[in-house]
Formats: structure tokens, C-alpha cells, sequence
């Protein structure tokens, strides 16, 4: 199951320039602890995005994202701090609340704005979505919504989330090995899916090629707001049962 999941999160990646890291991180969740799940997402999310770079910095717009990416370097600290001390009976319900919550605000379409392009509010949506993405691997919403009203055309609009989330990743497993939250087991495990998820990275971005712009926001939003409530129910169910 892992493996199909591997998938088909690198295959929304490949195709809409974020989702990977949450969709991939739930699903580990059914089986692993969210310190074990969190990183090893993270660890795939840079690993399959390589191929992405170099088309997504041509078209990275500047203002934006070096203020998206400034904001979210004000988050990760927080982030992966709480994630390596909260214990995993109470952080795995509040990763299943905080991907839920994505999952709502990606099937909830705003209405995307036709002015300039803005960079008003980018530092604010930024450290939300840095704070989400080290916590929960949710960073896509937050910064999606935000993008979506910034005025960008869904080229750069899709570049500046490939390079957010990559530099994202990248700084948020930087910091679990800071706090000593990174593991050989952390390793293994990302290899064992490393190729499923590049496999579909590379179908995601051919699909991307013939048929832009269809949305997968549908599909998406469906399957994180199914996947979350299940972790949401069964790491409440644990809580209940283990942690009083």
C-alpha cells in the first residue's frame, strides 16, 4: 500500500507542484509514529523534486517567494521542536487535524485574483505554511491559497511552490537533525519508497506537459480529507484509550 501511495503522491507532485508530502506522510501514519512519518515524507519530498528545479527556478518569481520562503524560515524552528518533543500519542491526532484542515481549504477554491502580481501578506502565509509543513507536512494549503490569490499565472504560480517546498523540506530536515531527530530507520525506509515516488513524479510532470491546466484539486482534497480523518479517529481513539 505504501508503495502505490509513494506513487501517486510523487505523481500529484510531478503534476501540481505540491501534495506530496502530506498525502505520503498520512499514510504512514496508519503505521508509523509522526516523528518517524514526518521526516521520512520530507526526506522523499526533496528526493522527488530534483527534476522539477531547474524548469521551476526559470520561472520562480522572485518577490514572492523569497518572501514566502523568509516567513518560513521563521517557522521551522517551532516546528520541528514541537515535533521532536510532543509525544506521538497526542502529535499524531494533531497532524491528522492540521492535514484535514488542508485537505477543506484545498477543496475550497478562492477566488483567484487577475490583478498584478502581489506580494502583500507572502511573509505571513509564509511562516504558516513553513509552521505546517515542519509539523505536519501541510505546508500545500496555506501557501496554495495564498498563491492562488497573489495574482501569478499557474506557471509561476506552480514554480514557486516546487522551489517553497523543496527549500521548505530541505530546512525542516535540517532541523530534526539538529534536535537529533534523525535516524538511520529515517533512511531505510525513505529508499524503500524512493523509487516508486520518482517514478511517479516523472508520470505526474509528463501529464503536466500534454494536459496543463487540469485541476487535481478534487482527487486531492477528497483523499487527504478521507486519509486525515482516519488518522484524526484512530490517533483520538489511542488518546482515549492510552493517555489517560
Amino acid at each position: 500500500m505504501l508503495v502505490c501511495l509513494a506513487f501517486f503522491a510523487g505523481l500529484v507532485r510531478g503534476y501540481s507542484g505540491f501534495g506530496f508530502a502530506m498525502l505520503l506522510s498520512l499514510g504512514l501514519l496508519l503505521r508509523y509514529s509522526p516523528a518517524e512519518a514526518v521526516p521520512v515524507a520530507l526526506m522523499l519530498d526533496v528526493a522527488a523534486s530534483f527534476s522539477l528545479w531547474p524548469s521551476a527556478i526559470k520561472a520562480f518569481h522572485r518577490p514572492i517567494g523569497m518572501r514566502l520562503i523568509g516567513g518560513m524560515l521563521l517557522a521551522i524552528p517551532l516546528g520541528t521542536a514541537m515535533l521532536s518533543h510532543v509525544p506521538a500519542l497526542w502529535m499524531t491526532p494533531l497532524v491528522g487535524l492540521f492535514c484535514l484542515i488542508g485537505g477543506v481549504l484545498v477543496l475550497w477554491r478562492p477566488v483567484v485574483s487577475a490583478g498584478p502580481a502581489s506580494s502583500h501578506m507572502a511573509l505571513p502565509a509564509g511562516v504558516l505554511a513553513g509552521l505546517a509543513m515542519s509539523l505536519a507536512s501541510s505546508g500545500g494549503p496555506p501557501l496554495i491559497l495564498y498563491l492562488l490569490r497573489s495574482g501569478l499565472d499557474p506557471i509561476r504560480l506552480r514554480a514557486v511552490a516546487v522551489v517553497f517546498f523543496a527549500v521548505t523540506s530541505t530546512v525542516s530536515l535540517l532541523g530534526f537533525w539538529l534536535f537529533d531527530a534523525l535516524h538511520h530507520s529515517h533512511a531505510s525506509l525513505a529508499l524503500t519508497l524512493l523509487l516508486p515516488a520518482l517514478l511517479g513524479n516523472l508520470a505526474g510532470q509528463w501529464l503536466y506537459r500534454r494536459w496543463p491546466p487540469v485541476s487535481l484539486r478534487w482527487a486531492v482534497g477528497g483523499l487527504l480529507v478521507v486519509m486525515s480523518s482516519i488518522v484524526l479517529c484512530s490517533g483520538l481513539w489511542k488518546l482515549y484509550w492510552y493517555g489517560g
